[in-house]
């Protein structure tokens, strides 16, 4: 049939009023599909508003009368209180004005006419759909609303209407994911362990980040308090902080506390914590040594020389005097070994200054022919910047690297002088310290600003002590009492006295 006949029988049949069929190649669309996250909150909570949903037909009659059907995923219950309106356009398309509830995982509308021009259908454009996790944990999958009855042109059964991801709610909690380790030995690293930020239904929350959680021990039962070494203080990443490298200086038993500003503490396993029987330079023992509680009064197999254990440390007595005015009995001095004293460390004289045991351990004797692991290698001196502070595992003296050397600190003050927290300390093993060498004994660095109990404050200039007579002299070097570092008397005592500053 040549194109002119086909022009004369359309004619025809129009003039006649017959209609010649044609296929449908038409379709509806979503134009705007409800896309929403679901927070674990909503479950036994307030529930989430959907976004509008907009269909619209290419062609009439692209959305038929008849009832229409959608499924939300599995996870995710409707919120029947809020009955979502549906508005229509385009000539003839009309329907139920609200949504019906067949049950919570599903809604329904009523399409009573079919449209004579293309047209469309909005739900909840002023009253929307509300949604509620089915469950506040584990957290539901993310899954597509779809048409579970009734026809719609050119879309099927697998078309996604808008799609539903289930979220972490508020932050709410610090939880220990990764115990730290049920046993371990003072002044060791622990393993890595990590705490969580999880909302009140236990999930992590994944977006979370930057948030500062810090460590705290808390002693149990009859346990003396000791301190953490480390970085006891991080920001979590991906909702979860990892720490690594903690360590405990107290034999007893402690539990580890974390905590975050505004979120509920996480309180961590017990943990047991023993004396070290790693010796330092090679040294060899029989076997463990016995904890040594606070108060402990030992001396060393044939030594004169009596010392009490004090969060880990010897401190010897000053003269019999002290011994007795302290209280203590010759009856109750039980003797240690000589491996056991070299490895513990000297503390400050019971008896020097105001004795409030506030010093860093003195380093313990040296060690003959030492013997180096190999393997680890020592790092360079430019990864241990100056001023960078140190210790080697098992070995509770802490160094300030100066010129190349490492100098062992012999007090908290001096610690304090060099504007250094614990958490700075960084561990290195035996082999790294025989390979940069010991020096002299840290002293107070250049500038540091000293009180011991009098009202006179000083600073320290070209390795002397010199007075500060008044406020406005403090003021004139732009110094400030805040920077002041509290010593014993002893202390002072021993620096070189340079008189009064300008």
């Amino acid at each position: 049939m040549t194109n002119e006949k086909i022009a004369v029988v359309a004619l025809v049949a129009m003039v006649f009023g017959y209609i010649i069929p044609q296929s449908h190649t038409f379709a509806a669309t979503v134009s705007t599909p409800m896309i929403a996250s679901i927070s674990s909150d909503s479950f036994g909570g307030l529930s989430v508003s959907l976004p509008a949903l907009a269909l619209t037909e290419q062609a009439a009659g692209d959305i038929p009368a008849g009832t229409l059907t959608w499924a939300l995923p599995a996870g995710y219950a409707l919120d029947t209180a809020s009955i979502a309106n549906v508005v229509y356009t385009g000539t003839g398309l009309t329907g139920s004005t609200a949504v019906s509830f067949p049950d919570s995982a599903h809604f329904s509308l009523n399409i009573t006419s079919t449209s004579t021009a293309a047209g469309s259908l909005t739900i909840g454009s002023t009253v929307p759909l509300k949604i509620k996790a089915a469950a506040g944990a584990p957290l539901a999958a993310a899954g597509n609303i779809t048409l579970s009855a009734g026809a719609i042109a050119g879309l099927t059964a697998s078309t996604s209407f808008g799609t539903l991801t289930q979220v972490p709610g508020a932050a709410n909690k610090l939880v220990f994911t990764v115990q730290p380790p049920a046993a371990a030995q003072i002044n060791t690293a622990l393993n890595s362990f990590s705490v969580s930020v999880k909302d009140q239904f236990g999930n992590i929350l994944t977006a979370d980040n930057g948030r500062a959680i810090s460590l705290t021990p808390i002693v149990s039962g009859s346990s003396t308090l000791g301190a953490l070494s480390g970085s006891t203080t991080i920001n979590n990443t991906a909702g979860v902080s990892s720490f690594t490298g903690i360590s405990y200086n107290q034999i007893g038993t402690i539990q580890l506390r974390a905590d975050s500003a505004n979120l509920t503490s996480a309180l961590s396993n017990s943990v047991v914590f023993s004396a070290s029987t790693t010796l330092p330079c090679g040294t060899s023992t029989s076997g463990a040594f016995s904890p040594l509680k606070n108060g402990s009064l030992v001396k060393v197999e044939g030594g004169q020389t009596i010392y009490m254990v004090v969060n880990g440390t010897l401190r010897p007595f000053n003269s019999a005097a002290i011994f007795h005015a302290k209280g203590k009995k010759f009856r109750n001095v039980k003797n240690i070994s000589e491996d056991q004293f070299e490895h513990m460390g000297i503390g400050r004289h019971i008896g020097d200054g105001d004795d409030d045991d506030d010093s860093i351990i003195r380093p313990p004797t040296p060690c003959q022919n030492p013997q180096p692991t190999t393997t680890s290698t020592p790092p360079s001196l430019s990864s241990l910047p100056e001023g960078t502070v140190v210790k080697v595992p098992g070995d509770p003296t802490v160094y300030i690297v100066q010129g190349g050397q490492l100098h062992a600190i012999p007090s908290l003050s001096i610690f304090k002088a060099w504007k250094k927290r614990f958490e700075d300390v960084k561990t290195i093993n035996q082999n790294q310290l025989q390979t940069m060498g010991v020096g002299q004994l840290a002293n107070f660095p250049e500038g540091a600003l000293l009180q011991g109990n009098g009202p006179t404050v000083y600073v320290i200039s070209n390795g002397q002590k010199k007075g500060i007579p008044n406020m406005e002299t403090l003021r004139n070097h732009g110094w400030s009492v805040a920077n002041t570092v509290k010593v014993n008397d002893d202390e002072l005592k021993h620096l070189e006295d340079g008189g009064n500053e300008d």
